[in-house]
């Protein structure tokens, strides 16, 4: 049987959460099933990285929203890639891609959800509601799911505010390569020498970007806290975004004198095997990657109790969970694990486990596979079946 064409559109390729995603998924799909290929509104480094890894890429260069040139580019890649699935990230990518695949006759549109959107964002809700209305794969009484949800809790967040039934959702959480993220004793040793740590110094760990969703501000102020009381660990901040001045202005002061910036990293995996814990006090997440990834190097996290984060961290199991924008309570679970070496070895091992089991890369892959086979109404045989 010919593979399926399946296109996955993001709106741009930056590396970042749901960038990652797109990649890990459209390099690992079966080849011999599968003809995948992603598509982005707007470029990034993330493009590059496919291109190596075979992925056919297509960057539109979008400027702006009403770039309806770059809508009509969209439509004539649909047609000409006689794409079966098209398989849409990140909100103003689904809103031109279910537009661009009605004109261009793609048979069937699923797209990911990958927040548990906080901000007020009605417009987002209210058109996935208009389209199922209107008779599309999201809609009510379909025996195949539309839309993917990357956690439950960002299933139940957004059927709550469009009103869709349970039925329109899959929960597929993201995956996680847990071999790729087991701790490297070298880059260890090697990173904390470079950033001056000691051997017995604990270094906190925070990785991701610098916006007020990160919550950055209640872990400086922990920091704060706790530098007030002589108690301030080693803190590593991998990461950029709007809230950087304010990082930057933290460092000018005494508490910042044992923190290091470093920017964006490519070498993730690095910065984990140098940490003894991460810190991830978000206001809001989908699928908290960054802790999952940490859990996979074999560290204990501290993330605030958030939809996304709670579907991830096991609070006393995995990490320590502690209630958002509460600087005082982050700060005192600081405190508990840096003095706690024991703790933190049984975190981390119960931790690493958890990824292995619900949230491995396979697991996640799989299931996508599964879902495409679902909405196309095909089973695909691999070449040695029968």
């Amino acid at each position: 049987m010919a593979r399926l064409r399946v296109m996955q559109l993001i709106t741009e390729l930056a590396p970042a959460g749901a960038e990652r995603c797109v990649y890990e998924l459209a390099r690992r799909l079966d080849r011999s099933r599968f003809d995948v290929s992603v598509a982005g509104l707007r470029g990034g480094a993330m493009a590059g990285l496919l291109r190596e890894a075979g992925v056919p890429v297509h960057v539109l260069g979008v400027r702006g929203r009403w770039d309806l040139p770059k809508l009509v580019s969209l439509v004539r890649l649909l047609r000409a890639d006689r794409v079966d699935i098209l398989h849409t990230h990140l909100f103003h990518a689904d809103l031109a891609g279910r537009v661009a695949a009605y004109l261009a006759g793609v048979p069937h549109v699923v797209h990911t959800v990958h927040t548990a959107e906080a901000r007020f964002r009605p417009w987002q809700f209210a058109f996935a509601r208009l389209w199922a209305e209107l008779g599309g794969p999201a809609a009510p009484g379909r025996q195949t799911a539309g839309i993917i949800a990357v956690s439950e809790s960002v299933r139940d967040h957004h059927a709550a505010r469009s009103g869709l039934p349970a039925g329109c959702y899959a929960v597929i959480p993201n995956g996680v390569d847990v071999d790729a993220f087991a701790r490297d004793e070298e880059a260890r040793a090697a990173n904390r020498r470079a950033w001056g740590v000691g051997d017995g110094e604990f270094l906190l760990a925070f990785v991701g970007r610098l916006d007020r969703e990160k919550g950055v501000d209640t872990l400086l102020a922990a920091m704060v806290l706790l530098d007030s009381r002589g108690l301030a660990p080693r803190l590593a901040m991998a990461g950029d975004g709007p809230e950087r001045p304010m990082v930057e202005g933290f460092l000018a002061g005494a508490a910042g004198r044992g923190t290091r910036r470093l920017g964006f990293v490519d070498d993730v995996r690095g910065v984990l095997s140098a940490a003894d814990a991460l810190v991830m006090p978000s206001r809001w997440e989908g699928f908290g990657m960054a802790a999952a990834e940490a859990m996979a190097a074999g560290l204990p996290v501290i993330a605030a109790n958030v939809p996304g984060l709670r579907d991830v961290v096991a609070d006393g199991l995995t990490g320590l969970m502690v209630p958002p924008e509460e600087p005082e309570a982050l700060a005192a679970c600081i405190e508990r694990l840096t003095g706690d070496a024991k703790l933190c070895r049984e975190l981390g091992r119960s931790g690493r486990n958890r990824v292995a089991e619900l949230f491995h890369i396979d697991v996640t892959v799989a299931a996508h596979a599964e879902l495409y086979q679902s909405i196309a109404g095909v089973r695909l045989t691999a070449p040695d079946e029968p």
